[in-house]
């Protein structure tokens, strides 16, 4: 099985906003795409003002992330993230963490290494997220 394939659409149309487990209050996703094979997923995620991601962040998974609208602060590297800034992480790659004052909405890839042999103990397999709606 691989990620659904479907026609170029209005984000509106797919799945549903949700709220990011273990996040500060307000932080919701939109899941795009998802394969529940390995767990590799694109997500839509939205920031409110004022949220603070406390602590460094790392993954046992690739991510790419892209700003769409507004920006968040890397406290750690103390650099500031706008619109139209991308980044690529390998899994370990730390991150974070982040002062959002006035809000920031991204579009994430998270997928597993395909450079190694698929992880069945991945965290992205354990999220469950199930298909857009």
């Amino acid at each position: 099985m691989s990620k659904q394939e479907f026609e170029i659409m209005d984000i509106d149309l797919i799945g549903e906003w949700r709220r990011v487990a273990g996040t500060p209050e307000g932080v919701m996703e939109k899941i795009l795409c998802y394969d529940p094979e390995t767990g590799n997923y694109t997500r839509m995620l939205k920031f409110p003002p004022q949220t603070k991601i406390t602590g460094e962040l790392s993954h046992d998974f690739c991510e790419e992330v892209y700003v769409v609208a507004g920006y968040l602060v890397d406290l750690g590297k103390d650099i500031t993230i706008a619109p139209g800034y991308y980044g690529s992480r390998l899994p370990g790659m730390k991150h974070g963490p982040y002062d959002i004052p006035l809000g920031c909405t991204t579009i994430e890839f998270r997928y597993q290494d395909p450079n190694k042999s698929l992880n069945k103990e991945c965290s992205l397999l354990k999220e469950k997220l199930g298909a857009p709606r």
